[in-house]
């Protein structure tokens, strides 16, 4: 009888493990398949956005920008840019500058490629999921709010681009970097990538076609 229980252990104890095992198997599988998904760019298929991506030029006012990023028109000043396709104003309010006029907003399309954008898009979404937030110091990717554009944030260079795998050119703002600015606090700074992500996000809502 002794041995008969023995044995009857030995193999719910046998089938435990094998379920224990099972079990974890499962879960680590469903982790991975999680952490694919995170960092798998957007299906390649988007709305049209020729006239941002390919026939930019510069079509922000001053009473647009002002509204977008909820600061006063008498804050802003547009500036006279040699390039067509780039967009130059001077906003007030987030350190003096060394020549005492303010940051420089710039905005432009760079030429790139296709397969250039797709891979700064995986690269970026990769390194989001699996790196920590120190080494990352604060750069960012997210999905714009139309779903079919990316909006990749680097606050210690000052910049935010728009990116689109099926555009051979990408969107870049910039706001010049903290030491760049005399006078520019760090909330201030912090307060310009969130404006820039707005402006971002005006832009690719306004041309989606």
């Amino acid at each position: 009888m002794i041995k008969k229980i023995t044995l009857i252990a030995i193999v719910l104890l046998v089938a435990c493990k094998s379920e224990t095992n099972k079990n974890t198997t499962s879960t680590s599988e469903a982790i991975e398949v999680a952490q694919k998904k995170e960092i798998e760019p957007y299906n390649t298929s988007s709305a049209d956005y020729s006239s941002l991506f390919n026939n930019y030029t510069c079509d922000v006012t001053v009473a647009e920008l002002a509204k977008v990023l909820q600061i006063p028109d008498s804050d802003i000043s547009a500036q006279t840019s040699k390039s067509p396709n780039e967009c130059l104003f001077k906003i007030k309010g987030f350190g003096e500058g060394h020549d005492n006029t303010g940051t420089t907003l710039r905005l432009m399309s760079v030429p790139s490629s296709k397969g250039q954008s797709k891979k700064e898009i995986a690269n970026l979404l990769k390194d989001k999921a699996e790196l920590p937030s120190g080494i990352l110091m604060g750069r960012d990717i997210v999905l714009a709010d139309a779903g079919d554009c990316y909006i990749a944030s680097q606050p210690r260079r000052g910049t935010v681009r728009i990116l689109n795998e099926n555009y051979d050119s990408f969107i870049v703002m910039t706001y010049q970097t903290k030491a760049s600015v005399q006078g520019r606090t760090e909330e201030q700074h912090d307060e310009l990538k969130i404006m820039s992500n707005d402006l971002a996000n005006y832009l690719v809502t306004t041309h989606k076609k």
